[in-house]
């Protein structure tokens, strides 16, 4: 029973990601005001990373089964009314689209560091920034791709370490020896980056915090900057899904906890971040947020959410919590931990 209730929130939660950040990618590419600027561009690629890593999670749904050393994957998705090879090729980009988004959320803080302790970057920097980044979860995808070992074979190999498993129903891929170069390679690429990027996104935001902290700030311009490190404090509790649903994998490959609850979770979790992730955008974005809510109804201005103006740069009513990526008037912090709303290095 409790197994069916996960399928279901399987299914609900990837649909809603889908949903959540399709709306997104609408309006970073169609209510993107001029404030925002380049940083559109990366909102709108980790859209559709996320909504790609959901709808794939949908088509496959696949549970992780460690027997020893072998890593079954029971897929009962849509996938299995094509071939089981479709099953596995979902399941494979489902964890490359979950890692490329991960990566790109490492990329927003940095960028996010960048714009306001240095300079702005050009698009085409940031686009090679992007590609560059996608390297890692190509070669990822690649690896767990080609090492895909015949079903039977896992199947035979899963029924030995778990006979009490009944999984007629279920599409059976897997890798018959986590060992082999092309799989481990790819997943120790995939869960050893987690937290070392959540360390960098976590000190980032220390970052930015102390260099505020210790600025000469109007009261106006001081409470904006709370607001801005309270956005990037609730980024950074949303990666911790990853660390969980990491555990959960470490948890059933060494044998230490073997339930099919937990082989569920560990997919479960990873879906919960490109849910959350646009409502945490569109949330703390002004020109987002308003456009939704104009949408559904809702005058803006009767919904007292957050102060006016959500901006690093005072005076540009456009701009948002993650601060003013205009290119003529913008907050930047000095080396003398100053605010100064001189043109200078965004020009």
């Amino acid at each position: 029973m409790f197994l069916l209730v996960i399928f279901i929130l399987h299914y609900v939660l990837a649909f809603l990601g889908i949903v959540f950040n399709t709306i997104l990618i609408f309006l970073t590419l169609f209510r993107s005001p001029k404030s925002i600027g380049t940083f559109s561009i990366l909102l709108t690629v980790r859209g559709g990373s996320d909504a790609l890593a959901c709808f794939f999670d949908i088509f496959s749904q696949s549970r992780l089964i460690p027997s020893g050393t072998t890593l079954g994957i029971a897929s009962t998705g849509l996938c299995k009314y094509l071939s089981e090879w479709s099953c596995f090729l979902g399941f494979s980009l489902q964890l490359h689209f979950h890692s490329y988004s991960f990566h790109l959320l490492i990329l927003c803080f940095i960028f996010r560091c960048y714009v306001l302790l240095e300079r702005y970057p050009k698009a085409k920097q940031l686009i090679i920034l992007i590609c560059i980044i996608y390297f890692p979860s190509y070669l990822q995808a690649i690896f767990v791709f080609i090492d895909n070992n015949k079903p039977e074979d896992v199947r035979q190999l899963i029924q030995i370490h778990h006979s009490q498993y009944k999984l007629q129903d279920f599409v059976i891929n897997g890798h018959a020896d986590l060992r082999e170069f092309p799989c481990l390679f790819s997943y120790l690429l995939m869960l050893i980056p987690i937290i070392p990027g959540y360390l960098i996104m976590y000190g980032l935001r220390r970052k930015i915090h102390f260099k505020l902290r210790n600025a000469i700030l109007r009261p106006e311009i001081r409470e904006k900057h709370r607001q801005l490190t309270w956005a990037l404090t609730v980024q950074t509790i949303v990666p911790i899904a990853f660390i969980f649903s990491s555990i959960c994998f470490l948890l059933g490959q060494l044998r230490i906890v073997e339930s099919p609850v937990l082989e569920s979770f560990t997919l479960l979790f990873a879906v919960l971040v490109p849910v959350i992730n646009p409502l945490i955008t569109v949330t703390f974005i002004k020109p987002y947020r308003e456009s939704v809510m104009r949408a559904v109804g809702i005058d803006p201005k009767i919904l007292i959410f957050m102060s006016r103006e959500c901006s690093v740069a005072p005076g540009d009513t456009n701009s948002s919590m993650f601060g003013s990526f205009d290119n003529s008037s913008v907050a930047s912090v000095t080396s003398k931990f100053t605010i100064t709303l001189e043109k200078g290095t965004f020009d």
